[in-house]
């Protein structure tokens, strides 16, 4: 990277796909640039083809959105940035666990995703480099496995993906990981999605009719995620009550507080679901919140 250069990342990301990157643009002075979502919760690709340019050097969005649940158009993405000699990286750690991805398919540079949002550990997880761009690149940890021979005058480094690799690796966590791998497979993607389309439907139709009740993310792709906010009501005022029904949410900007500031709101609630969820479950959350209107007098 060098000044005047520029990363393009979208309004929706998580701010771990952000905050990497502006410190980047901080110690060599390339330059931030921010795909908008429209208002349905979609990424506007007219202005990502209108940002592309001569200095994009990177484009890095997510796959799958945390906080809203749409799917994004990866493949476009990577189309429009291939055709203009950008390398991509894509955030896959909301994908992973709902639907079958194969990079070559999508035909990104780099694909990362974490093991504990695939039923698996944390501290893991996976990153993904085409062979041209690990052999390009440098390493960026040194120690341990990552060379081939060290002398005082210089070092020379191992294969990728060794090279990345420095030091004794989290080797329970990877363990628990390919367990984790092995089970979603086993359980079938196919499956997954069509259980997890068939709660989103139902989740939704169950919440629509609530009281000032308003979702955030309608993208007409999108993964199971129901997140939204109700008139008069603070999410955590919201979470707290459902809590207090046995239903677990989460309740906050979810890391994504440019996201929160393009819909004009603090925070949401955000019910998440997985293929383990039940309709009954949601019939649960549906009633938890017409208590919440009813109790903090909406």
């Amino acid at each position: 990277l060098q000044p005047g250069d520029e990363i393009i990342v979208s309004e929706m990301e998580h701010h771990s796909n952000i905050v990497p990157w502006q410190l980047a643009c901080e110690r060599t002075g390339a330059v931030l640039r921010v795909i908008p979502v429209t208002d349905d919760g979609q990424l506007d690709l007219e202005a990502f083809q209108r940002l592309l340019n001569e200095r994009t050097r990177l484009v890095s969005v997510a796959h799958v959105s945390n906080a809203l649940g749409t799917i994004n158009p990866v493949r476009q993405v990577v189309e429009l940035a291939d055709a203009a000699g950008v390398p991509t990286l894509l955030d896959g750690a909301q994908a992973v666990p709902h639907q079958a991805v194969d990079v070559r398919d999508l035909g990104c540079t780099f694909y990362a995703f974490s093991g504990h949002k695939l039923f698996g550990p944390t501290g893991v997880g996976v990153l993904y480099g085409q062979r041209e761009w690990l052999d390009r690149l440098p390493p960026w940890q040194g120690g341990g496995d990552m060379i081939r021979e060290v002398r005082f005058p210089g070092t020379t480094f191992n294969e990728p993906p060794h090279k990345f690799e420095a030091g004794t690796p989290h080797i329970a966590g990877v363990i628990g990981l390919g367990a984790a791998i092995d089970y979603v497979e086993a359980l079938g993607y196919d499956w997954i999605q069509a259980r997890e389309q068939e709660l989103l439907a139902y989740g939704t139709a169950a919440l629509e009719p609530i009281p000032g009740l308003r979702l955030i993310g309608t993208a007409p792709n999108k993964a199971a995620v129901l997140s939204f906010v109700i008139d008069g009501l603070h999410p955590h005022d919201i979470s707290t009550i459902l809590d207090q029904e046995g239903v677990a949410v989460r309740a906050g900007h979810h890391c994504t507080q440019p996201l929160m500031e393009r819909f004009g709101v603090p925070a949401t609630t955000r019910a998440s679901m997985a293929f383990y969820n039940t309709t009954a479950e949601l019939d649960q959350l549906a009633d938890a919140l017409r208590k919440a209107v009813r109790l903090l007098g909406v």
